[in-house]
C-alpha cells in the first residue's frame, strides 16, 4: 500500500539539523548507490524487466548517470533519478521513497506550487483538481509554470512513479506539489499561466506547513465509514483494508442496522483503497455471497539472499508463511523460483447474521490497488455484484511482498516486490486492471445513486 506519509511531512517541523540547505553527495558515492539498487532489484524482483528490456533500461540508466558530470550532485538530483530508475522496474509496489534525511532542510526551506491536478485529454491539457489559492479556481486549464510547460512537468512528475498509467496519473496528481519540489528548474516565486487569461498568476507559493495542511485536507480520515442516503440506501466507503478486528466489528455493527432499517440498497466504495491485509475482504464478501471464490489464486516467490535475511530477522514472518514454508524457503538455492499456486483453494464465505439480500454494486477506480484489487477482480471473475467506475489502478497479476533496504552512501530507502501474484481467474499471463462492468469517469457514486434507486 503506498500513501504520501503524511505524517513523514509534519515531522519535519522537529526534525533539526545543522546544515547547509542544499546537501550534495559525490558522483562516485552516487553511482555506487545506483548500481546496488540495481543490482538488488535483479536479484530480489520476480521479473524486474517486464516493462523494458534490460538493454533498454541500461541505456536509459548510462543516459542519467552521464548527465552527472561534476565532482558531486545534489542530493535532490540523486533521489530524481533513482526514483526514475525505481519506477521503469516497478508495478507500483517498488519505489524509492522521496524522503531523504540529508534533503530534510532544503524540503523546510522551499515554497510548494500551490495545487494539485492531472492530464486529461491523452495527456495534451493539465486541469487543475484542487488548489489552495482563490485566483486559481478547480477546472482551470495550467499551461505553464515560469515558462515551463505544464504537460512536460506533470509527464516528468509521473516518470517518478510505478505501475500502470492510471495509477500513474492518480498518485502524481495527488503528489503534485512534493514532486514539483525535484525538478530543478522550478523554484519559488511562480509565474503560472491559465488558458484564456492575458497576464500570469503570481505566487509565492506554500511553505512546508501549508503544504501539510493542503494535503492532510486531502487525506481520509477514517479507514472505513458507514452512513445512509436517502433514507434508502446504504454506503459503506471501505478506504483502507486495515485492522481485521475493527473492522470485523463495524461491518457486524453496519449490517445490523441495514437489516433493522430495511435498507434493500448497497453501495460499496473502495476507489480510494490503497490496499492492507486482504482477510478484512473476506469478512465483507460473506455478507454479500455464498459462492466459493478466491482473491488470488497463489504466487511465484523469488527467492534470494535478501529475502532470507529479512525473513530470518523477524519471526512474524513465519507466523504468517507458517514455518514449512519458511524451512523450504530457507533451503532453496538463491535466484530459484517457488511456486506456490491455489488453483483449487477457495473460500467458502458462511453466512453471517443480517446477511444482506437486496441489490449491491461495488465502485472502483484508479486509486484502487493492492489488496482492494484483490477484491475488485474477485467480484469481477466470480459475477458477485456489479462494478462501477474506472479501471483500476493495478493490474490483477502483479508484484508484491515488499522488501526494504536503505542505499549505504545516500541513506535513501528502496523498497522491492520480491513476488508475482496471480489474479483470481488463476491465468498468469493477463496483464490488465479489473475493469468495471459500467464504466464511469466523473462521479461513480453520484451515478451509482441513480442506478440502484432503478
Amino acid at each position: 500500500m503506498r500513501t504520501i506519509l503524511l505524517t513523514t511531512i509534519c515531522y519535519l517541523f522537529s526534525y533539526n539539523l545543522i546544515a547547509q540547505s542544499t546537501a550534495f553527495i559525490s558522483s562516485t558515492a552516487a553511482t555506487e548507490d545506483i548500481n546496488q539498487m540495481v543490482s538488488t532489484f535483479e536479484k530480489v524482483h520476480y521479473n524486474p524487466y517486464f516493462k523494458t528490456s534490460k538493454d533498454e533500461f541500461y541505456s536509459l540508466k548510462k543516459e542519467l548517470l552521464d548527465n552527472w558530470s561534476t565532482d558531486s550532485i545534489s542530493y535532490k538530483q540523486f533521489m530524481a533519478v533513482g526514483m526514475k530508475l525505481c519506477a521503469v522496474m516497478s508495478g507500483g509496489h517498488s519505489y524509492m521513497y522521496w524522503k531523504n534525511p540529508h534533503m530534510v532542510p532544503e524540503i523546510k526551506e522551499y515554497f510548494y506550487v500551490p495545487f494539485t491536478g492531472k492530464l486529461i485529454n491523452d495527456n495534451q491539457t493539465f486541469v487543475v483538481t484542487e488548489s489552495k489559492i482563490p485566483s486559481i479556481d478547480s477546472g482551470a486549464v495550467v499551461q505553464s509554470i515560469n515558462g515551463i510547460d505544464m504537460k512536460e512537468l506533470f509527464l516528468e512528475c509521473m516518470s517518478y512513479t510505478g505501475g500502470i498509467e492510471a495509477f500513474k496519473i492518480a498518485y502524481t496528481e495527488a503528489s503534485l506539489p512534493l514532486f514539483l519540489f525535484f525538478n530543478d528548474k522550478l523554484k519559488a516565486p511562480y509565474s503560472i499561466q491559465l488558458k484564456g487569461s492575458e497576464n500570469p498568476i503570481s505566487t509565492q507559493g506554500m511553505d512546508i506547513g501549508e503544504l501539510a495542511d493542503f494535503i492532510n485536507s486531502r487525506q481520509i480520515d477514517q479507514n472505513y465509514t458507514f452512513e445512509i442516503l436517502n433514507d434508502e440506501i446504504a454506503l459503506i466507503s471501505y478506504n483502507s483494508c486495515t485492522n481485521y478486528k475493527k473492522f470485523k466489528k463495524f461491518l457486524k455493527e453496519s449490517f445490523k442496522t441495514i437489516a433493522e432499517q430495511n435498507i434493500d440498497k448497497l453501495i460499496i466504495d473502495i476507489r480510494q483503497n490503497g490496499g492492507g491485509d486482504s482477510r478484512l475482504n473476506d469478512d465483507l464478501l460473506s455478507y454479500l455471497t455464498t459462492k466459493p471464490y478466491q482473491q488470488s489464486s497463489g504466487r511465484y516467490w523469488k527467492v534470494s539472499e535478501e529475502a532470507k535475511k529479512t525473513y530470518s530477522s523477524h519471526k512474524a514472518y513465519t507466523k504468517i508463511f507458517g514455518k514449512e514454508f519458511m524451512d523450504q524457503y530457507m533451503n532453496t538455492p538463491n535466484q530459484e523460483v517457488i511456486e506456490s499456486l491455489d488453483t483449487a483453494d477457495l473460500t467458502y464465505p458462511q453466512k453471517p447474521k443480517n446477511f444482506f439480500e437486496g441489490k449491491s454494486c461495488l465502485l472502483i477506480g484508479p486509486g484502487t490497488f493492492s489488496s482492494a484489487n484483490f477484491l475488485a477482480d474477485a467480484v469481477k471473475t466470480y459475477k458477485i455484484t456489479t462494478i462501477i467506475g474506472a479501471p483500476s489502478g493495478e493490474y490483477t497479476n502483479d508484484f508484491g511482498e515488499q522488501l526494504n533496504f536503505t542505499l549505504p552512501n545516500s541513506g535513501s530507502r528502496v523498497f522491492i516486490s520480491s513476488t508475482y501474484d496471480i489474479g483470481a481467474n488463476g491465468n498468469a499471463t493477463v496483464l490488465e486492471p479489473v475493469f468495471p462492468d459500467i464504466h464511469v469517469e466523473d462521479d461513480a457514486l453520484t451515478y451509482a445513486v441513480e442506478w440502484i434507486k432503478k
